[in-house]
């Protein structure tokens, strides 16, 4: 054939002049390397992996373009043991963020706004508010002693006013106070000052939706063309948060950051440390198993020099043909190690095979290339039909990985079929140790005794595997993908868990806001749907009654809450005379009976504890008791200010501008009725919702409508790669017979595959979605190596000769087996990755290929066996 006789020229010119063909190859590849080195660019939009042609990307992008503010916010989610800590340690960790407006910006605390500052008891429920403007009247002149007195003088009036009133029968509310007082004074004896918070008693106990849970949001500074697209951003409110932890602000508080930004950072850190490791491991193990299988150094550094010398050629054609890395092509470099030994090792241990048949090494370089030559070729063709077989879909992250991939296989065929019979000549490796063939024999003879117990037990694996498809499982969730011990992962987690902070909204766009108001109704009638909000959500209901009831505490408090108030710190002794005139007035009210006496009991051994001559924690007391007193009655006086009901025109810009876009489309959001963390859960979530709205937008929407591109993608890359291999195989084999051989152990190895997915609990994914048509495009190449050479040892077959036999003695499988080894071994590195979703890749590709290896290894030779029996049998039957 034309093309052996081509390839017999290339090397044999090669072999005249080895050194000029090694100092050109690696002086071009040093050359790629510093091309790909500058010009390669990293895309790490996660967005950006499926096409921006499918509806759902183009609804996202129309929704972040009318609400740019809300896109990869920064989320610092503050948990603090009340809700006064909560706001303060809130306010003070946006003033400490805002240190470096280059870097974050748009810095909000919601519940902070001034607008539900003054109008906060408007949105208390209409009996809850009777029931606090109750309990205030009950207290209006202990409120009066407060707000003249915010310390703990004051503090000592009033309990003094109230218990000596009520002989030790509390009124409404004030056991929920002496319990907190209680609460206080013993975080002050025990050492840890934990500030009484306020604000429950005023709201009755009925916190805000939030309870003691605050949130600041910021917009970072991003940079795309970087693996630390937004890590200074991060750096700067990691920052802020060690400092808040080191302020009484902080104290008691817990701040974690989440959000998508904070989301696609953590999986860009632990991707591309992952990557990196990676790649260094799979070249050392591949070392490894070469040095197995090969046990001769210079042909091992024949093979490894060819392949670093071909990863940097790879990467100057992956800058060429696609110009960028994403979140998976980062493991390129894997897959170029894994793959790219197989032609060395063909090709290698054929050379130790002419070697042992006499022949010298230049001849038996250029035997060894023409022999295994075709076979590469066919292989290269068909890896890259299983790389590139995600190219006419919609999953771009995958069909940009596909390109690098495949081109990267021509690129490893070039390079060993010149620089490697270039080293060989040069090195002159010898033709390996004796115990090879030895070890080769007794597996040889071992498969040709068991062929047809082999073939029984494959088929009814194969059963059994096709019995465990339907629990085969698709997770699309990404949150899923990412390491679980990642502090931004947790924190999602935990607000999903909860729907009324659930990231798992869903967003629609209406025309306007009354387009809005009227698409409600039908969304909240969903039993999916826990609650729909729209800037008419800030506007209180029930406002005539409440506005009434509003002007009755108003009236009735007023001369109590506009008391002159003494805002002078107490000095050392004002607060010891404070101490002891509360000490006095609980020790009378013991003696009471009284519904309140066990938390007076609690209070009275609290302060029994603190030392009356310790300035220090008397200031600590009277701080945890009263400090956030003043702002509780600051909120108090403007909630009994309003007079007029509130509309939507009395809603700030700072509210406005994140339910209405500039061109005065308005935004609903729609919350879950439950925890959808589930994959399968934001899908009956998302889809009742889009029936309704077509473009919502949201992260359920997102992850449903992706889980389809990406089975879509599965599905059509999958038979697109059969298809193309079987029309490939039979136009170059033109034997029905052969193409049948190639593909049946890569059948058996997908349905093993699969079932092993199944019974081990590793879903497909964004990530692994690859590995069927990886497994067929990779694993065809073990079946063609072993397919040819059977097929030309049949007809070379002298009369007596046992073809199993001579057909496993042969170098070819000793060469799948290295070659295979190496590519699931260089895969199983991605396994110890923390990303799940590369972790889960590198597990089911070593598994795939681990399967293709038995099944070419073991099943297809036992096939081959038995068919040359039955066929050598009706030869001998016709002959007679």
């Amino acid at each position: 054939m034309w093309e052996t006789t081509m390839l017999a020229r290339l090397v044999t010119a090669i072999c005249r002049r080895p050194a000029v063909t090694v100092v050109a190859v690696l002086l071009l590849a040093v050359l790629g390397g510093w091309y790909s080195a500058v010009a390669l660019k990293i895309n790490t939009s996660a967005a950006e992996m499926i096409s921006p042609d499918v509806p759902f990307r183009q609804h996202d992008k129309a929704y972040d373009a009318a609400f740019p503010d809300t896109e990869d916010r920064i989320v610092v989610v503050i948990d603090a043991p009340s809700p006064d800590q909560g706001d303060a340690a809130a306010s003070r960790m946006a003033e400490l963020m805002a240190s470096r407006p280059d870097i974050l910006s748009n810095i909000e605390v919601p519940s902070a706004d001034p607008y539900f500052q003054r109008y906060g008891l408007l949105f208390l429920e209409t009996d809850k508010l009777q029931d606090l403007a109750t309990r205030l009247a009950g207290a209006q002149a202990a409120l009066g002693m407060l707000n003249g007195d915010p310390n703990l003088r004051g503090l000592a009036r009033m309990l003094d006013l109230v218990l000596g009133n009520t002989g030790g029968e509390a009124p409404a509310g004030l056991t929920d106070l002496l319990g907190r007082l209680a609460d206080g004074a013993e975080s002050v004896a025990d050492g840890t000052p934990a500030r009484l918070s306020w604000t429950g008693l005023v709201s009755g106990g009925e916190e805000d939706r939030l309870g003691n849970r605050r949130f600041v949001l910021a917009q970072p500074s991003l940079d795309n063309a970087s693996f630390a697209r937004g890590r200074p951003s991060l750096s700067v409110v990691e920052n802020a948060i060690a400092t808040l932890r080191t302020e009484p602000a902080g104290q008691g508080v817990t701040a974690r950051i989440t959000g998508d930004m904070a989301l696609r950072q953590t999986e860009l850190d632990t991707v591309a440390g992952s990557a990196g490791i990676a790649s260094v491991l799979s070249f050392l193990l591949v070392s490894a198993v070469l040095i197995v299988g090969m046990r001769s150094g210079r042909l091992i550094g024949a093979v490894m020099g060819t392949l670093l010398a071909g990863l940097l050629l790879a990467a100057a054609v992956a800058t060429l043909s696609v110009g960028q890395l994403n979140l998976i092509s980062v493991t390129c470099a894997v897959m170029f190690f894994g793959l790219g030994d197989d032609f060395g090792s063909h090709l290698s241990l054929r050379y130790q095979e002419e070697l042992r048949r006499g022949l010298s090494p230049i001849p038996a370089v250029i035997a060894a290339s023409v022999g295994v030559g075709p076979a590469l070729t066919l292989s290269t063709l068909c890896a890259a039909i299983g790389f590139m077989s995600f190219v006419p879909t919609d999953y771009l992250g995958l069909a940009e990985f596909g390109i690098i991939s495949g081109l990267g296989m021509f690129v490893a065929l070039a390079i060993s079929l010149t620089l490697l019979p270039a080293l060989i000549v040069l090195l002159k490796p010898g033709p390996g140790a004796a115990a090879m063939q030895t070890e080769d024999r007794g597996f040889a003879v071992w498969v040709e005794r068991n062929s047809r117990r082999i073939l029984i037990v494959s088929g009814i694996a194969a059963i059994g595997s096709v019995l465990a498809l339907p629990l085969v499982r698709l997770d699309v969730n990404p949150l899923n993908l990412q390491d679980e011990t990642a502090e931004a992962v947790q924190t999602y987690r935990d607000l999903a868990s909860r729907p009324e902070t659930s990231p798992y909204s869903v967003n629609i766009l209406a025309a306007d806001l009354d387009a809005a108001l009227l698409m409600v109704p039908t969304l909240q009638g969903l039993p999916e749907v826990g609650g729909v909000r729209t800037l008419a959500s800030y506007v209180p209901d029930d406002q005539d009654a409440k506005l009434a009831i509003i002007g009755d505490m108003a009236l009735l408090l007023g001369p109590s809450l506009y008391t002159p108030s003494n805002a002078t710190p107490l000095s050392a002794g004002e607060r010891q005379a404070a101490l002891t005139d509360i000490r006095a007035a609980l020790g009378r009210a013991v003696a009471d009976d009284g519904k309140a006496q066990p938390e007076i009991r609690r209070l009275q051994d609290a302060l029994g504890r603190i030392p009356a001559d310790d300035p220090a924690k008397l200031a600590a007391l009277d701080d945890t008791l009263t400090a956030s007193l003043p702002g509780l009655l600051d909120r108090l006086r403007a909630g009994l200010e309003v007079e007029q009901p509130v509309t939507v025109d009395d809603i700030p810009d700072s509210l406005r501008r994140e339910w209405i876009a500039s061109d005065g489309r308005a935004r609903i959001e729609v919350q879950p009725e439950r925890d959808i963390s589930d994959s399968r859960d934001m899908q009956a979530f998302a889809e009742p919702i889009m029936a309704v709205a077509p473009t919502a937008t949201g992260a359920p929407v997102t992850v449903t409508e992706a889980g389809k591109v990406v089975m879509g993608s599965f599905r059509e890359a999958t038979l697109l790669t059969i298809g193309l291999i079987a029309v490939l195989l039979l136009a170059i084999q033109r034997s029905v017979a052969s193409v049948l051989l190639i593909l049946a152990p890569l059948t058996l190895g997908a349905l093993y595959t699969l079932a092993a997915s199944a019974l081990l609990g590793i879903p497909f994914n964004f990530a692994n979605v690859i590995v069927i048509p990886l497994l067929f495009g990779l694993g065809v190449a073990s079946s063609i190596h072993m397919v040819e050479r059977g097929l030309a040892l049949a007809r070379d077959l002298p009369p007596g000769r046992r073809f199993g036999l001579d057909l496993m003695l042969t170098s070819t499988p000793r060469a799948v087996l290295v070659s295979t080894l190496t590519t699931a071994t260089a895969f199983a590195t991605l396994a110890l990755s923390d990303h799940r979703g590369l972790s889960s890749m590198g597990i089911l590709l070593a598994i795939a290929i681990l399967f293709t290896l038995i099944c070419s290894l073991i099943v297809l030779p036992s096939l081959m066996m038995e068919w040359e029996r039955r066929s050598r049998g009706k030869g001998k039957h016709h002959a007679g």
